[in-house]
């Protein structure tokens, strides 16, 4: 894994996907097979493959105190093609500088602010979160420690992350499950509305099936889920009524389970 230290031009973005972003970091350590931030490598300087490296963003916080102050106000949500938890957190301790420079900050009344991640090492950070009043939201798209291991391979183990968003709604953190990507074959939705129904919501997020970002997984599914890999390549081949049988499944567990889904989302 390379670890690069690099200067940033800005800390808090835009965004499409909500009003701003924050990605303390440039690439991602969990190496999951599937991820669709892999178009960010055409950005960035980078020879390695998309998993074998990430670049941190030394000056993020520093520049964070100008742009709260000169943005307007909405949500930040972190992080969208990173997880702001990686293992290097462990050591940079980036979010949680980051996170500190919100609390400090005159304009912090100003912004919402949601965290996603695959990782317990958010544990270290509940303080901050409980006193910020953020959103904490884990992705999980199998309990299934084996398949976990194969499609992510260093993000912190499913039971794991439930149990995280257990202790952060037992702390009063509001939380949410972030059902992505729904992979066919893999992906058992019962069994994840039925343990997350505790949150407060869910996202449901179906897989992206665009070429240049599903080969890898194609490739790996192929080989040892060969069932999953069909149910992958129905959904290429027909996906609206994929998407349809979907949405009917979430529609009817979300009334079964009594848990609020904020969206299905579908890349098509």
């Amino acid at each position: 894994m390379l670890v690069k230290e690099v200067t940033a031009k800005s800390c808090m973005t835009k965004s499409k996907l909500t009003d701003y972003v924050i990605n303390p970091y440039s690439g991602c350590q969990h190496g999951c097979k599937y991820c669709y931030a892999v178009f960010m490598k055409r950005f960035l300087d980078a020879k390695e493959d998309w998993g074998q490296f990430i670049y941190v963003k030394m000056n993020c916080p520093e520049l964070l105190k100008k742009e709260l102050d000169i943005n307007p106000p909405g949500t930040i949500f972190m992080s969208s093609v990173t997880d702001c938890y990686s293992p290097i957190e462990s050591k940079y301790m980036l979010t949680r500088k980051i996170l500190e420079t919100i609390k400090d900050s005159p304009s912090k009344k100003k912004f919402h602010i949601e965290i996603l991640t695959k990782s317990a090492l958010v544990k270290r950070d509940f303080d901050l979160i409980k006193d910020l009043d953020i959103e904490l939201g884990m992705s999980i798209n199998t309990l299934d420690d084996a398949a976990a291991r194969f499609i992510e391979p260093f993000a912190s183990l499913p039971r794991i992350r439930l149990q995280v968003l257990k202790d952060a709604k037992a702390q009063g953190i509001k939380v949410y499950g972030f059902i992505s990507p729904v992979i066919p074959g893999i992906t058992d939705l019962e069994i994840l509305f039925k343990e997350l129904s505790f949150c407060d919501y869910v996202w449901v997020e179906l897989l992206n099936t665009r070429p240049n970002y599903i080969e890898k997984l194609m490739t790996a599914l192929k080989e040892h889920y060969p069932k999953s890999f069909e149910g992958v390549d129905y959904a290429i081949k027909n996906p609206e009524e994929y998407y349809a049988k979907i949405k009917d499944q979430v529609d009817e567990l979300s009334k079964k389970y009594e848990l609020k889904v904020r969206k299905v989302v579908a890349h098509q």
